[in-house]
């Protein structure tokens, strides 16, 4: 199998496609509303993409030529090309211009999607070449036994099952050694590259052994090598590819292949070859079908406590035709899940069950989330925690950003581990005390003092935490006493002091300041613990820079190495990696306040550019996710009001306001003066304040429905659904 190519660090975040570069920053944002695509037909055959520029640029209209894909070249039907441009007018003006001078090309504009997803991949397959063969039974021997075997898979030839018919020998079958006595056996779908020795290898039997064998001529004699040119080249009129890949030897009866486009649109494009019959496969057809995969790395102490759920549902996707596989790195520290089908939908469905699985479960008791501060470090609480992992060969992992414990393994052992873990916390009872270390105090503990204070109070009482440049002491008041003196220079004896026994190693986590728990070696030769490091990533990405990066903190937090995405990718977690880009993105869009915002509906997470524009340009934007009309001036939701007439209807304005009630088809309850709004159903309104059956015709108000009803019927011909005429 061919190596995936390397990815290019583009999501779809907030409704957009955001590209980062090598670091982590935010490279570039594209909205769909920033570009524009018209795919042109009527154009000359063989055009080229130079020529389509200049045929466009003969229209007052400029476009570089690499901006212009050919998916296909068609002599009768002429070519058809595709033009993207980062304007959001240009398709629009496009057409506008070809509709103006009667031109023969014709230009339809097209939807922008935004979302980069892993659809650059098609299978392709074909049958191997088959022959008929017939079998001249002896006389004697019962056709429809033998037969009957190689339909059941008794016989097989070349290793594959074929199909068998029994019936009266033929001047078309045994046409040599025609008897019209004997019997004959039909066998279609042989192989077509099956000698004379193979057929009779298959038949075991020596009582079945056929008196002759006859031969057919194969399907078609091209090789396989030969049919995968005509396709690769077929494919290659869509788009470039990145990889085109068939294996040497086929098992089975077809051949197959597969091709990676470096462009998700010609890929789909591609689909249009699906059941095209080609020449060299005589009367076959190949088969193209569009390949949507996903990826989910964990770390593979929590694959392991949760694998036998991720066992159970792999059961389900094998039944839904999924392609499901398992990659392990070489230290073994994380696991790759890879899923893949032709089916998006349920592609998607089973990315979310796996991050739902390894999310874990919440652990939570008495309708309380289970947590405790002393488990914001590696100290004693850490510990007894790590021995009920042990004790139930479960895994537990924090969420120190959202003071959570989730547990994975086995569903019959969770509320045991419930339990033991409630009763852990409740015997946690120690003072903790935070230092918040001044740039001295710090720059002294990074030397080797806070190893000077953990030889002095136990390795289970002090945590370092670097980045936030804090000393947890979990212990007793004078334990925190000692600690701050230690800091502030009040060592009275060496032996509270630094020395070479308590300076830092190579094998400390320069985060934790420990022996590195479930080590990470990153490129500038530091060792982390792996949930030292992942906190590290997420706590830079949080952090509010102007240019993300996530910067080594070893070497007393001198080492000048910034780790890039792919290193970042290959050591931490798909779900942690994911949560580092959103981060990144979040605080972009924080930072630039005058360029992008979210949109005002609640829940709705998608962003648009912002207008310094106002009054009468109306600058608007629907958006996509909610398809409310956003103001990209003032930010509210005015639907075509201009932004003057909306803070006058916000000040109190009465024009304006019963004019907005007049658009949005709102009419005040003529009992109560509460305001209605009527987007369907029939004219039959009541009333949410006073509850009163109100006519929307004609404002009239009645005690009940049913003579609501009635004065409808007989004062406006009907309730007001348009069902009037068929009633008689």
């Amino acid at each position: 199998m061919p190596y995936d190519a390397a990815e290019d660090f583009i999501r779809d975040i907030a409704g957009a496609a955001i590209s980062f570069d090598e670091f982590g920053s935010v490279e570039s944002i594209s909205l769909p509303t920033d570009s524009s695509i018209a795919r042109i037909t009527g154009l000359p055959a063989q055009s080229t993409q130079q020529m389509v520029a200049d045929v466009i640029r003969e229209l007052q209209l400029e476009v570089a030529a690499d901006c212009i894909r050919i998916p296909n070249q068609d002599s009768k039907l002429g070519t058809m090309a595709v033009v993207k441009v980062k304007d959001p007018l240009f398709a629009r003006n496009l057409s506008d211009k070809v509709r103006r001078h009667a031109s023969k090309l014709q230009v339809t504009p097209l939807p922008i999607d935004s979302k980069h997803s892993n659809a650059r991949k098609v299978y392709i397959s074909w049958h191997k070449p088959t022959r008929t063969v017939w079998l001249n039974i002896v006389t004697g021997n019962n056709p429809n036994v033998i037969a009957e075997r190689f339909k059941k898979g008794e016989y097989k030839i070349l290793g594959q099952a074929v199909k068998a018919t029994a019936e009266k020998a033929t001047a078309h079958g045994l046409h040599k050694y025609y008897n019209p006595v004997a019997r004959t056996v039909i066998l279609s779908d042989v192989p077509g590259e099956a000698k004379f020795k193979d057929i009779g290898s298959a038949i075991r039997r020596q009582t079945d052994k056929p008196a002759h064998i006859e031969m057919g001529k194969p399907s078609y004699v091209a090789s396989d090598a030969e049919v995968s040119v005509d396709v690769r080249s077929r494919l290659e009129q869509h788009g470039p590819l990145e990889s085109f890949y068939m294996p040497s030897t086929h098992y089975g009866k077809r051949v197959k292949a597969i091709a990676l486009f470096r462009d998700e649109a010609d890929a789909r494009s591609s689909c249009s070859l699906n059941n095209t019959q080609i020449h060299m496969l005589g009367k076959g057809k190949v088969t193209v079908t569009l390949i949507q995969g996903v990826k989910c790395k964990v770390s593979t102490t929590i694959y392991t406590a949760s694998r036998s759920r991720v066992d159970q549902e792999s059961q389900k996707w094998r039944e839904q035709h999924l392609t499901f596989r398992v990659y392990h790195d070489i230290q073994k520290h994380f696991t790759t899940l890879k899923v893949e089908g032709d089916d998006a939908n349920i592609v998607a469905n089973a990315r979310k069950v796996l991050e739902g699985i390894f999310r874990g479960t919440l652990l939570v008791t008495g309708g309380l989330v289970l947590w405790n501060t002393g488990l914001n470090n590696n100290g004693s609480a850490y510990k007894k925690l790590k021995a009920i992992e042990k004790e139930f060969d479960v895994v537990i992992s924090r969420d120190k950003s959202k003071r959570q414990l989730h547990y994975h393994g086995p569903p019959d052992k969770l509320d045991q581990t419930v339990l033991r873990v409630a009763d852990l916390l409740k015997e946690e009872t120690a003072t903790m005390h935070d230092i918040d270390l001044n740039p001295v105090q710090f720059a002294w503990a990074i030397r080797g003092g806070f190893k000077s204070i953990q030889h002095t109070l136990g390795g289970d009482v002090a945590v370092f935490d670097i980045i936030s440049k804090k000393i947890a002491i979990h212990g007793t008041d004078y334990q925190h006493q000692v600690a701050l003196d230690m800091l502030n220079g009040n060592c009275t004896t060496t032996a509270l002091c630094p020395t070479d026994q308590t300076s830092i190693t190579h094998k400390d986590c320069p985060i934790c300041f420990c022996e590195a728990e479930n080590p990470i070696s990153t490129s500038c030769n530091h060792i982390y613990c792996l949930e030292c490091f992942e906190e590290c990533c997420k706590a830079t990405a949080s952090s509010g820079t102007v240019a993300f990066q996530v910067k080594c903190q070893g070497d007393e937090g001198k080492c000048s190495h910034v780790f890039t995405l792919r290193e970042l990718r290959d050591s931490i977690s798909s779900a942690v990696f994911e949560t580092v880009l959103q981060y990144s993105f979040e605080d972009h869009i924080k930072q630039r306040p005058d360029l992008f915002h979210y949109c005002p509906t609640p829940d709705c997470d998608h962003i648009y550019r912002c207008t310094i524009s106002s009054g009468a340009d109306r600058p608007t934007h629907t958006c996509s996710n909610c398809l409310e009309l956003v103001c990209t001036s003032c930010h509210a939701l005015h639907g075509r009001y201009t932004c003057a007439e909306y803070k006058d209807i916000q000040s109190g304005g009465y024009e304006a306001l019963e004019k907005l009630k007049k658009e949005l088809n709102i009419k005040d309850c003529p009992k109560c003066s509460t305001p209605m709004e009527k987007t369907e159903g029939c004219n039959h309104m009541t009333c949410g304040g006073c509850k009163a059956h109100i006519c929307w015709v004609c404002m009239g108000v009645f005690s009940t429905g049913p003579q609501c009803y009635d004065h409808m019927s007989e004062k406006h011909g009907g309730i007001g659904l348009g069902l009037e005429r068929f009633m008689y």
